[in-house]
């Protein structure tokens, strides 16, 4: 009987082997490993559409970037997703434009001066006529601007200057300033004079319809008034004749300024009797044919029977 039990403790063993062995079971492991390679397909796939997302976003924000700079070249702004962005895109645009619309009204208004002095040359030459203008255009001399002249002004002799009125102050009243578009202007006249005769001109007013302040020229001018088209009193053309001549006496550099309005007529007739008195002409026919020669191109001057000496 002692036999027949003892082979059970043995066969206890084989059941346990046995049970415990599927624990250590090979094909469970490749079931698990598996698994973890169809979980790693699956992340494997998502970073992958993640980067063609990637790639799109960049593509289009270049595309926007570059249509933004054209766009920002005409003027012209888009909406701007990044508040951060669209701030450093103003501020670098600002200026720009700025600087295009500083540059376009600059170029405008020396364009418009250019087109108003243009025309002022115009109208003044057509004023002048006849007669011959002092033209000297910009010169640089030792680096500095000189002449720059266009003014309807003549040298009868080195020291006689005849010139139209010159208007353009307010001091001339209404038509004497507006007159300043056409004839000669007083700021140009007197920085011709302070340019070349500084200090030693005297100017003579023979009109009686137009006067300035005195003061212009620094307080050296004098007025001689008669009517246009008429013949002055003898006594003024003494006078006159008698102050010109103290003056150019008292330094040989001494020039004298006459003019009336349009620089031709009275002027004309007193110019010719200071050229008399002088003795710098001979003959009554001789002073007027200077005086016409050196002011007008055609010889023609004095044509008026009141204004011619006799």
């Amino acid at each position: 009987m002692e036999a027949a039990d003892s082979p059970s403790p043995p066969q206890e063993k084989i059941l346990d082997v046995q049970t415990s062995a599927p624990a250590a079971n090979p094909p469970s492991s490749a079931s698990s490993s598996a698994s973890g390679i169809n979980s790693w397909a699956k992340s494997f796939k998502i970073p992958q559409a993640s980067g063609e997302t990637v790639g799109e976003s960049q593509s289009g924000s270049g595309a926007r970037l570059t249509f933004a700079r054209f766009t920002s070249g005409l003027g012209l702004r888009l909406p701007a997703s990044n508040p951060v962005a669209s701030g450093d895109a103003q501020a670098d645009t600002a200026p720009a434009r700025a600087g295009v619309f500083d540059s376009f009204t600059k170029g405008l208004v020396d364009s418009s001066r250019s087109a108003v002095k243009a025309v002022q040359a115009k109208a003044r030459h057509m004023v002048s006529q006849n007669k011959r203008r002092y033209q000297v255009a910009f010169r640089l001399i030792c680096d500095a601007k000189e002449g720059g002249f266009d003014l309807d002004l003549t040298y009868i002799t080195e020291n006689i200057i005849a010139m139209g009125f010159p208007a353009g102050d307010i001091s001339s009243g209404i038509f004497g300033y507006v007159e300043g578009i056409y004839r000669n202007h007083m700021e140009e006249v007197i920085r011709f004079f302070e340019t070349h005769h500084q200090g030693k001109y005297k100017v003579y007013n023979l009109c009686s319809e137009r006067l300035y302040d005195a003061s212009l020229f620094e307080g050296k001018a004098a007025s001689f008034p008669f009517d246009d088209h008429n013949c002055p009193p003898i006594h003024l053309i003494s006078l006159f004749c008698q102050s010109a001549y103290t003056w150019l006496k008292a330094d040989v550099d001494n020039v004298v300024v006459v003019h009336c309005k349009a620089g031709l007529g009275r002027t004309g007739l007193m110019i010719s009797c200071l050229l008399l008195y002088l003795k710098f002409c001979p003959t009554v026919e001789e002073s007027i044919d200077l005086f016409n020669q050196k002011r007008c191109v055609d010889g023609k001057g004095l044509v008026h029977p009141s204004q011619i000496v006799s």
